[in-house]
């Protein structure tokens, strides 16, 4: 282990070599104690031959067969006179100074940050390979979803020999940096790391035996090693409860570890932006006020967690990708492109090509709308394919969508329509759109009493004493339809994947059924505890397919009967079902040229083994 950037000795003794914080705010929500830390510059030379020069010194000193680097990012945006310089040597201009991200000089001062913490930690991985040949090298990758203030872009895992990170955001985090991980790694497993105690900032108040014992089968489930983080007493002792859960959930876990991971069965794909780590909401804010303090908290995040969050209870089979995949795409039935605040010239042509070839898209909000580059266009740059245009950002307090004629009430979990609050002025949540000729409308605008007028009290531009009900229908598109060369698009002018209700959630599940139809790889009808994973192994000729009763409790309620469906495809046959490492066969029946097993888990986490013949 080896932190780069907080390093208490290095800052007392070599006070230039300090990071230079634009804002005060660092390690946000107060949980841990500022004022304790010695951050260093990461750009500052000679800290930079300093960190190559420990790490030399341990790996050559010292048996080792992996280094982990800690804190490989920003703490905030630094502004010393190194990153001044730096950034003036290489573009000949000086550092800006306000947030603006359509100006492409602020654009290219992010790009510029990105770029050297990917740099530094491939150079890291350089130096410690040539030191100590075949030893694995990989850095921290917890702050990889936080917002631009840390820099961390997704080219930085080419210095990486895998991924791992220590979280503590909760089921919601783990289920989607595992799916992130998994596709983004150079190599498996990745690793998920938590603290034995509630968080860092504990030392006593540790964790239940139960709750550690579920984040080590949910990251089973999903393929990934687990790491459990204990803090040391001051006489370098360990508190042996700390050890003792360690033990017991590594233990649940271990007979299950040799069986599960292998390649991913992902029939959609929910496309994470490395660069749309950022709000609208920034722009015109001084350096001084950036949002280091809530670096979890941004538009394309909120929606990319609500997209996981509802395919995971739809049991539909879904993993995270980014740009990676951009060459890969035709694997995946449905792309989501949820709420994609900047995109470049590849992304756009990848997923027209995409749908030109055949594929589906969903897309939300603000995706295509503005340019890695700074440039705010006057359309989407995906409009083609979406089958309508950009007119405004909407106005008003509360708009709703309502349905058309395609669109049932149970795709609005028995709602009559659904209410959308617009948000702030500088960053709406739905924008108002003009349909192209061709596309389809699903849903229209429908206008509250009084709008565009939030109601006052001297007005009469309000119709009841708190909410704002629907009044106006008008033709103006929400959600459209389109065909474009052998595939099909669904767009939303609002974010429905990132809202908390069961009718945004039945509604955009509905819309990706609509897209791909129901002959999914693999289905389940579960309740919306069960979280599932399929894994195909070749090797083996069989598929491993994960069922975790993940009710945020252990022990926990005896799940109902759980019944899971695979696809037969020409040249592959299913022959066999059983339970691993038990090897209890399961009966299944053959329908509609699918395999039908019903089961009744009997542990947290069940492993089924599918084999097939071809």
């Amino acid at each position: 282990y080896y932190s780069v950037q907080f390093n208490n000795w290095a800052a007392q003794e070599h006070t230039d070599w300090r990071l230079e914080p634009a804002a005060e705010a660092l390690i946000g929500g107060g949980l841990l104690q500022r004022a304790r830390y010695g951050l260093c510059c990461l750009n500052h030379p000679d800290y930079r031959q300093f960190v190559l020069d420990q790490l030399g010194e341990i790996v050559t000193g010292h048996e080792c067969d992996a280094v982990f680097c800690d804190m490989l990012w920003w703490m905030s945006v630094c502004v010393c006179r190194h990153c001044r310089q730096r950034y003036r040597r290489e573009t000949g201009k000086p550092l800006p100074e306000t947030i603006d991200w359509f100006d492409p000089d602020w654009c290219r001062f992010q790009a510029a940050r990105e770029r050297w913490i990917t740099e530094l930690a491939t150079q890291i991985r350089r130096h410690i390979r040539q030191q100590r040949p075949g030893t694995d090298v990989y850095h921290n990758f917890a702050l990889a979803l936080a917002n631009w203030t840390r820099g961390i872009g997704f080219a930085s895992a080419q210095g990486h020999d895998f991924l791992g990170g220590d979280f503590y955001g909760g089921p919601g985090e783990q289920l989607l940096v595992s799916r992130l991980m998994l596709n983004l790694s150079a190599r498996q497993p990745v690793e998920f790391m938590t603290t034995v105690a509630a968080n860092l900032a504990e030392h006593e108040q540790l964790k239940s035996a139960g709750t550690l014992a579920l984040q080590n089968l949910a990251a089973t489930l999903f393929g990934a090693a687990s790491l459990m983080i204990a803090s040391i007493d001051p006489d370098g002792g360990i508190n042996p409860a700390a050890l003792e859960r360690c033990r017991d959930s590594f233990c649940r876990a271990r007979p299950l570890r040799a069986l599960a991971g292998g390649e991913p069965v992902e029939d959609v794909a929910v496309y994470c932006s490395d660069t749309s780590k950022m709000s609208f909401a920034d722009n015109g804010r001084p350096l001084a006020r950036a949002p280091v303090d809530t670096p979890m908290d941004y538009p394309h995040l909120r929606a990319l967690k609500g997209a996981c969050g509802m395919l995971q209870r739809a049991h539909l089979p879904f993993g995270v990708i980014t740009r990676r995949q951009l060459d890969d795409l035709d694997r995946y039935r449905v792309v989501v492109l949820p709420d994609v605040l900047r995109m470049d010239a590849a992304e756009v042509a990848a997923m027209r090509e995409y749908v030109r070839g055949g594929g589906c898209i969903y897309a939300s909000a603000h995706t295509s709308l503005t340019d890695t580059r700074g440039v705010r266009h006057d359309d989407f740059a995906l409009a083609d394919v979406f089958g309508g245009h950009f007119e405004r950002p909407e106005d008003g307090l509360m708009v709703y969508l309502e349905p058309g004629p395609d669109i049932d009430s149970g795709a609005l979990a028995g709602q009559r329509m659904l209410g959308l609050w617009v948000g702030p002025e500088h960053e709406p949540a739905v924008l108002r759109l003009a349909p192209k000729p061709e596309a389809e409308t699903l849903m229209t605008l429908n206008l509250p009493y009084g709008y565009p007028d939030r109601g006052h009290l001297d007005g009469r531009d309000w119709a009841s004493i708190h909410s704002s009900p629907p009044w106006q229908s008008t033709a103006h598109p929400t959600v459209l339809r389109n065909h474009f060369g052998a595939g099909q698009a669904i767009y939303s002018a609002a974010c429905l994947e990132a809202g908390g209700s069961a009718a945004h959630e039945a509604l955009f599940i509905h819309l990706l059924r609509r897209l791909a139809g129901d002959d999914w790889s693999f289905t389940c009808q579960a309740g919306t505890s069960m979280w599932t994973s399929v894994f195909r192994q070749e090797k083996e000729h069989r598929w491993i397919l994960g069922f975790l009763h993940h009710t945020g409790e252990m022990p926990a309620p005896r799940p109902a009967t759980v019944t899971f469906s695979l696809r037969e495809s020409a040249g592959m046959r299913w022959t066999r079902v059983a339970t691993v490492p038990q090897n209890r066969e399961l009966e299944f029946t053959r329908e509609n040229g699918r395999m039908v097993c019903p089961f009744q888990p009997q542990d947290t986490l069940t492993l089924i083994a599918a084999s097939y013949a071809s």
